[in-house]
């Protein structure tokens, strides 16, 4: 499995409860996979082509900063998803992944509460977290990643509050525990 990292600093926050989810899913997964880890600040191309096509899963987490991926996270993914890699085009101009076979999911936290995103709110109209980060699945299954049937993708709401981190931990780890 490979595990990435895609905080990008901001000035809100510091990174330390993304580089916990990130620790606490080594640990939790390396009992029965072998794990590999990834981080969107210092990666080399080349290195990051090899992890993602020796990977079954690939695992992202970030926070989500103004309804979308941390900017270091897509700058990776602008650098690392090459054609020719992850993705061909026939004769016709279609796409033809190149990546098949292998799954993907995603652990991000808010600083926003759970309401933010529900039905009836003005705010974001009721768009889910899963509706903004559409482009993140599309972009894998333009690879021919797919979202691993097994893992519900994890998302955690008000994360400044500590109970809320705890509740978060035992969550994934639950969730990890799927991917057995």
């Amino acid at each position: 499995m490979l595990l990435i990292n895609g905080y990008t600093p901001h000035p809100d926050a510091g990174g330390k409860l993304t580089q916990a989810l990130v620790d606490l899913s080594k640990t939790t997964l390396s009992t029965h996979h072998q794990v590999k880890l990834s981080n969107v600040l210092d990666y080399d191309l080349t290195e990051e082509y090899e992890k993602f096509k020796w990977a079954d899963t690939v695992l992202l987490y970030f926070p989500l900063y103004w309804y979308a991926v941390p900017w270091g996270l897509k700058r990776y993914l602008d650098d690392v998803l090459a054609k020719h890699r992850f993705y061909d085009a026939d004769q016709q101009g279609r796409p033809v992944p190149l990546m098949m076979g292998k799954h993907f999911g995603y652990v991000t936290t808010l600083a926003a509460v759970e309401a933010t995103y529900q039905p009836g709110n003005p705010l974001t109209n009721g768009l889910s977290v899963a509706d903004l980060l559409q482009p993140l699945t599309v972009t894998f299954r333009y690879c021919g990643i797919d979202q691993h049937p097994n893992f519900s993708n994890c998302v955690f709401y008000d994360v400044y509050t500590p109970k809320h981190v705890e509740d978060a931990k035992l969550a994934l780890t639950h969730a990890l525990h799927q991917l057995d």
